[in-house]
Formats: structure tokens, sequence, C-alpha cells
């Protein structure tokens, strides 16, 4: 009797251990089948518990059975999910859903950062993909410890915002944007003057500058290289560049207005170190994040006599170089008389 007991028991335990194993077995399977493509938004928020995060990925059938895990977490290993947003997807295992939670591997907001644009642009970009706050990243690009940190020699992060396609997390420190941002710039300075190291902070911050004004000026690629043989001509002789750009740039990023529809000759005297106008200098610093093309065009620009350049061709964007006053006169006209006949 006693032995049948015995053999009883240990049928039931084994029928039971079996039952559990697969009962653990079926929680951990994905719910859908491999291939399926479907994805869901899930975010865990600061601080939240393990227990709500797993009855959550129940409750958007994610999971099998949440108990499961719970169990998991305290009889077998811990679980410890990191906050963030993340795309699960319910063809995979229970298992790899919290690894997926626990490496924080978050989905990635891709950005695309065009030439050309300011900071105050860049931070108003940054803010409308939901990646960083634009007065934290504001901040940061004029955090002057940050600056001394990230090798820059200047104040501020103008100029040193590379434009790229970047890919971040939702809500990312704005710091931590911003300091890949300039990590991708001088990688990709470093390919194109491999020598900037040996530049005096001074001297980079001046090639920054002048890079920052190419890049507003030109339209055509291979024209970015003349122009800024132009400026490199005028600076030799201590001629005023004469940039529109710079203008706009005081009208728009200093006093705040909209982007003007055409320039006046009295914003011409509008008086301010940015002003290239009535100061014979660079400006204090860049007014805008040059690309590749407009960086190339400052670091190694074309060897010429120009001291001048007017629209040529206002819809294909091109212009007549010439090396004296007169010459550029001429040019001036034919283009106002070709734009009057239109």
């Amino acid at each position: 009797m006693i032995k049948k007991i015995i053999i009883i028991c240990t049928t039931m335990l084994i029928l039971f251990s079996l039952l559990s194993i697969y009962f653990v077995y079926t929680s951990f399977k994905p719910l859908h089948a491999e291939g399926v493509e479907q994805f869901t938004d899930f975010t865990v928020g600061e601080g939240e518990s393990l227990y709500s995060v797993l009855s959550r990925l129940e409750e958007k059938s994610l999971i099998r059975n949440s108990l499961v895990y719970k169990l998991y977490n305290r009889f077998y290993t811990p679980l410890n999910v990191k906050k963030g947003v993340y795309k699960l997807s319910p063809s995979s295992g229970g298992l790899e859903i919290m690894r997926i939670l626990e490496e924080g591997r978050q989905e990635l907001i891709r950005v695309t950062v065009p030439e050309g644009l300011r900071s105050s642009q860049i931070a108003e970009l940054l803010e409308q993909k939901g990646i960083t706050d634009s007065q934290e990243f504001i901040a940061a690009v004029n955090n002057k410890a940050l600056m001394r940190e990230l090798g820059l020699p200047s104040d501020s992060a103008e100029g040193y915002l590379y434009p790229d396609t970047y890919y971040f997390q939702k809500d990312f420190p704005a710091k931590q944007v911003l300091a890949h941002m300039v990590s991708t710039f001088f990688g990709s300075l470093k390919n194109i003057y491999p020598f900037y190291e040996d530049l005096s902070p001074e001297k980079l911050q001046e090639k920054i500058i002048l890079a920052s004004i190419v890049e507003k000026e030109y339209r055509v690629d291979e024209e970015a290289v003349l122009i800024a043989s132009v400026f490199n001509n005028r600076m030799k002789i201590g001629m005023p560049l004469q940039s529109c750009a710079t203008v706009i740039y005081i009208i728009t990023e200093i006093q705040g207005k909209d982007h003007p529809e055409r320039i006046f000759f009295r914003d011409l005297e509008i008086p301010s170190p940015f002003n290239t106008y009535i100061n014979d200098s660079l400006p204090p610093g860049p007014i805008s994040n040059p690309g590749r093309t407009a960086l190339n065009a400052a670091f190694n620009p074309a060897q010429s006599d120009y001291l001048f350049f007017v629209v040529k061709d206002s819809a294909a964007g091109t212009h007549t170089f010439t090396s004296n006053l007169a010459d550029h006169n001429t040019a001036r006209a034919a283009y106002i008389q070709g734009f009057r006949s239109k």
C-alpha cells in the first residue's frame, strides 16, 4: 500500500514537474510566429517597478504570463529593466524582450541636420524629434566649461555642430547629443584637413568662422573654394568681406526677426561686430554650422586673385568672379540687365 502511494506520488510529482516545465516554456515563447513584422511602442518610465512593467507587457500582448516572469525574477535571476522608449515585437521570445529592456536597447530616432543651420535651429529640430529639450541644448552650446572639455577653441559650439544624419534615443541628455555632434565634426575635419591639430586655437576658429560664411554664400559646390579665395584675398589686404550672410545673421539671430526677402542699404549699416560691411575683419564667431563642402573650401581654398563675386544665374546659383571693381561692376550690370529683361 505504501509502495503504491509512493509510486502515485512520484508519478504525480513527475507529471506536475513536466507540466510546470511546459507551462514555463510556453510562457517564454513568442505570442506571434517568427517573421511577423509587427512592433509595439513601449515606454519604461523613470523609477517604474519591474512588476508594473511586466503587467503592462502582458496587457499589450507582448508576453504570455507576467506571473512566470515575476517568479523567474524572484527565484532564478533578478531582472533589471532600464527606462526608455522601445519598439518591441510579439514575435520575439519573452526572455529576448527582457534582454532588450535590461540592455536598454531603445528605439533610435533618426534626425538629419542640414548644412548651414544655426545652433538655435538645430535645437528646435532636436526638440521636434523628441530627442532633447531645445533650451537645454542651447545651454549646452554655450556652456564654457563643456567647451573646454570638448577641446573647442571658443566659448560656444556654434560652427562645430556637424551637419549629418544622426540616430539618438528619445529624451537623450543635451550634453551627450552635443558631444556626439562635435566628435563627428572633428572626425570629418580630420579627413578634410589632417593637419588641423597643428593650427593654433585662434587660427582654427578663424577657419571655422570663414567656413560658416562660405556655407551661407555658395550654391554650387564647385564655387565654394572660389568664394573662400575671395574672402581670403580681401582679408590679406584689409578689405571688408562685405558678406550679406553676416547681415542676415544679425537680423535673424541677434535681432530675432524673420529672414528678410531682400537686404536694404540701411541694413548694411547695422552696428554689430558681425556686420562685415562696416568691419574689416571676420565676425567674432561662426554664423552657421558648415558642412563638408564649406569646410573644405575654408581649409583648402582655391588660389586666385579674385576680390569680387556677383550672381550670374540666380536659378542655377552661379556667380561671376572678378579681380577688380571695374569688371565687377560690369558683371553686376549684366546680371541686373538680364534680370530686368525677363
